[in-house]
């Protein structure tokens, strides 16, 4: 993955990314590869989507018919992931190929932005011509950056609070609005954030085949002349056995720490860890570990959840319906009283979908976070018999454990 590793950062032609691409995924030796592609809806982003076609799918896809080799695709305003789609596109790669040996399945998440003219200014992006006018480039994210309240807008600046962190505010600042470098920071950190939304979709994931996974995010360049792109970052997660390998080499997700220079009539951003490979994170272990960290007001209990995890230490643990029907009483009792602490503990024990992880995750404001850990605990309460037995009754003890010096108030 070195040759991948040496694109990022760094402005690329189209072409070069896509034979690089295809040369490192030769180089694995898989005997099957998938391909996933991820661009907005803006049909300025066709050069980036032919290029991928033609130096990658072309040369090592499966034939559809007709001699067609194409990648599943998503193509929104944005390019925002959509929860589940790298699970179905695997699962289109899993052939009998795969299964003999092992699937090497790629997503190319591109953002875009305009570029101004060479010789105009040494930086300039968010605004080009487009048949004969001024335009955006991208619409999707100058929206973001602006006051639109369409609901995908608000979900594209919900992915820039992740964590907490209010990175629209930085990229509304004056130093990057001067010129238009919050566009092109805008639309790299918006690629970087949904990557990390595919990649947990992954590492949420047994897939139906050994796997490779390889995704790689970045940023399109459209210009006057041919486009080119700027790679953000690649991760790689090596899924072809119990012993899980993960890793990402590229740029993080704080567009403050990036750093844009010309060089050669190049184009170049990095940060402080751009150039090194580090582990990716398993984000239901960080939710447990925030759990214990919680302060220990964040754990309070009524009357009736304190009977009744009393009651559940005494139940057998053989009794199936008992462990979901106590389940379900105890997150009724504890949504009120302790909905972070019970909605972490659910996080952390596997009991909800990695979206939901995710948007609990995001949530900037405490009061916020709080009311959706509450609907969350609620959600859980409500399927509380649909859940396999060995769940529910995982969850009831771990509830028991988290509790058991919390004393009712």
């Amino acid at each position: 993955m070195k040759r991948l590793h040496a694109l990022v950062g760094r402005e690329q032609d189209l072409a070069e990314t896509a034979n690089t691409l295809r040369a490192a995924v030769r180089a694995l030796s898989a005997t099957a590869v998938g391909g996933f592609q991820m661009t907005c809806s803006d049909e300025s982003e066709h050069e980036c989507s032919a290029a991928f076609e033609r130096g990658f799918a072309l040369e090592l896809l499966p034939r559809l018919k007709f001699g067609e080799r194409v990648p599943f695709r998503i193509a929104n305003p944005g390019a925002r992931y959509e929860w589940g789609a790298v699970r179905i596109a695997e699962d289109h790669f899993s052939t009998a190929e795969a299964r003999r040996g092992f699937l090497a399945l790629v997503v190319k998440i591109n953002g875009h932005v305009a570029v101004a003219e060479p010789g105009k200014s040494d930086f300039a992006f968010g605004r080009t011509d487009r048949y004969g006018d001024e335009s955006v480039y991208c619409g999707a994210i100058a929206a973001m950056l602006g006051d639109s309240d369409l609901p995908w807008v608000e979900d594209l600046r919900a992915d820039l609070g992740a964590e907490g962190r209010d990175r629209l505010a930085t990229l509304r600042s004056a130093e990057l609005s001067v010129d238009g470098r919050n566009a092109l920071f805008g639309a790299l950190t918006a690629a970087r954030l949904q990557a990390r939304k595919c990649v947990l979709d992954i590492q949420d994931h047994v897939p139906a085949a050994p796997t490779v996974y390889v995704v790689m995010h970045g940023v399109t360049l459209n210009k006057p002349g041919p486009d080119s792109e700027l790679i953000g970052g690649v991760y790689v997660l090596d899924h072809r056995g119990p012993e899980r390998r993960e890793h990402y080499h590229g740029l993080g997700d704080d567009p403050a720490a990036y750093v844009l220079t010309r060089s050669d009539g190049r184009l170049h951003v990095s940060d402080p860890g751009s150039q090194r490979e580090r582990l990716v994170r398993d984000h239901r272990a960080l939710a447990g570990a925030r759990l214990r960290g919680l302060a220990d007001g964040e754990r309070t209990l009524d009357g009736e959840a304190h009977d009744l995890l009393a009651r559940a230490g005494q139940e057998q643990a053989g009794a199936e319906g008992a462990g979901r029907s106590t389940l379900a009483g105890l997150l009724a009792a504890l949504a009120s009283r302790s909905p972070l602490a019970t909605a972490l503990l659910l996080v952390a024990e596997g009991a909800v979908g990695i979206h939901d992880v995710y948007r609990l995750q995001r949530s900037a404001e405490p009061e916020e976070q709080t009311r959706f850990a509450r609907r969350l605990v609620e959600a859980v309460r409500q399927r509380a018999d649909q859940l396999p037995p060995g769940t529910a009754r995982r969850v009831v003890d771990a509830l028991r454990r988290e509790f058991e010096d919390a004393a009712p108030r």
